[in-house]
């Protein structure tokens, strides 16, 4: 996948593919960057050369190596500060808008999203990835769910930006489960054709087409979340 970039207002974010494939972004306005998520640094470094940008601060939403691989290199070149999982949720002014960070455990005991709202988009982390969730990777089920039904009382046109290109997995595995379902074949084949629209959803089609989000319990999560580990 190639770089990939989506306008809103006065904003700008940048998709930016690292290592196999993690994808890390870039909110931007007026030569100004924050970045989400630092899996490899290299090609941030070419993005902020490439695009005249200056990179402010650096938000991560799980310590995971594929996530935080680039960090310290970043973090020695360019002298940003960092704000890791572990600080308390809150809403801070970031680039001249709000940013929520909210914590979100399952994958791990300890998970940021980083919520925009005023742009209407969330950096989602390995939470709610392009039609599935994380695995249980230190957290427990009952906290995923419990983090999933927190996301899904942002607004319905909230774009989901995810830490991964899982998509044909994803939906294949979602098609398993609800073989019937057009929406989730949908937006499998548009992936063949334009992956960054079958990616980056809304929240609106993260509901018709992700089934850890059609799910009412965390009893019948957990089943799921087991089922999609064998898949």
């Amino acid at each position: 996948m190639n770089l990939t970039r989506f306008s809103f207002g006065d904003f700008e974010v940048l998709a930016v593919p690292v290592l196999r494939d993690n994808l890390v972004y870039l909110v931007c306005r007026d030569g100004e960057a924050v970045l989400i998520d630092a899996g490899e640094a290299n090609p941030v470094f070419q993005t902020l050369d490439a695009n005249g940008l200056r990179l402010q601060k650096l938000l991560i939403t799980h310590t995971h190596h594929d996530h935080i691989g680039g960090c310290r290199a970043i973090q020695d070149r360019l002298g940003v500060q960092s704000v890791s999982p572990g600080v308390e949720p809150g809403e801070v002014p970031m680039l001249g808008t709000i940013c929520r960070s909210i914590s979100t455990p399952g994958h791990m005991a300890a998970h940021k999203c980083y919520h925009f709202p005023e742009l209407g988009i969330l950096f989602a982390g390995d939470t709610l990835i392009n039609g599935a969730c994380g695995r249980l990777l230190g957290g427990t089920a009952e906290q995923l769910f419990a983090s999933l039904q927190k996301i899904c009382e942002l607004p319905d046109d909230t774009r989901i930006f995810g830490g991964h290109d899982y998509l044909v997995d994803n939906m294949e595995f979602a098609l398993s489960v609800e073989p019937g379902n057009a929406d989730m074949q949908a937006r499998l084949d548009l992936y063949r054709t334009d992956p960054a629209a079958a990616i980056f959803a809304t929240l609106a089609e993260e509901k018709k087409t992700n089934p850890f989000l059609r799910v009412g319990t965390a009893k019948e999560f957990a089943k799921l979340r087991r089922r999609k580990d064998c898949f």
